[in-house]
């Protein structure tokens, strides 16, 4: 697998959403650009309670709205699913602090990680570069269900997921 090219448009979102979230770290975005072409280029954040992009009320995840606008950069992409999804987040997903929903003419189960999991097996990409600044945090300490958010995509062979501190030193 090739990591994330952090360059050009895509360098600059990745800038824009980690100032925002240095301003707000409860925020939680994500950058994703595909086929490394800086024109197929879309930055979301999490959403709060009273959101009605995502089905089923209360607050949803970046990954969650990311899930349900997915068809409209298919049409943005002239109809065409991408070969290569890159996805830069602020927080690696979490494993069961979003509900199961009914979304995109599916069900999702709960869990950010099991709802990114189930897009990189249901669409055709065959290289999905999924990477985040962090580990998804309580308070100041690092929730043990993190690391297993990442286990998940484990024997995937067209996904591969890591924190960016651990191949981007420096």
């Amino acid at each position: 697998m090739t990591s994330i090219r952090l360059n050009g448009a895509f360098r600059d979102a990745v800038a824009d959403i980690a100032l925002a979230v240095a301003q707000d770290p409860n925020l939680v975005a994500l950058v994703m650009r595909w086929n490394e072409d800086d024109t197929l280029l879309w930055t979301l954040n999490s959403l709060p309670n009273g959101q009605n992009t995502v089905p089923g009320g209360g607050a949803a995840h970046a990954e969650e709205a990311l899930i349900v606008n997915w068809a409209g950069y298919v049409a943005q992409n002239n109809g065409q699913e991408p070969d290569t999804v890159e996805i830069l987040l602020t927080k690696s997903p979490c494993m069961d602090r979003s509900p199961a929903r009914q979304m995109a003419g599916g069900a999702w189960a709960p869990g950010c990680s099991s709802k990114l999991r189930q897009l990189v097996l249901a669409k055709p990409a065959n290289d999905w570069r999924i990477c985040f600044l962090a580990y998804y945090q309580e308070d100041i300490r690092i929730d043990a269900q993190a690391y297993g958010a990442v286990a998940e995509f484990t024997g995937i062979a067209k996904a591969d997921v890591y924190l960016w501190a651990d191949r981007h030193r420096g």
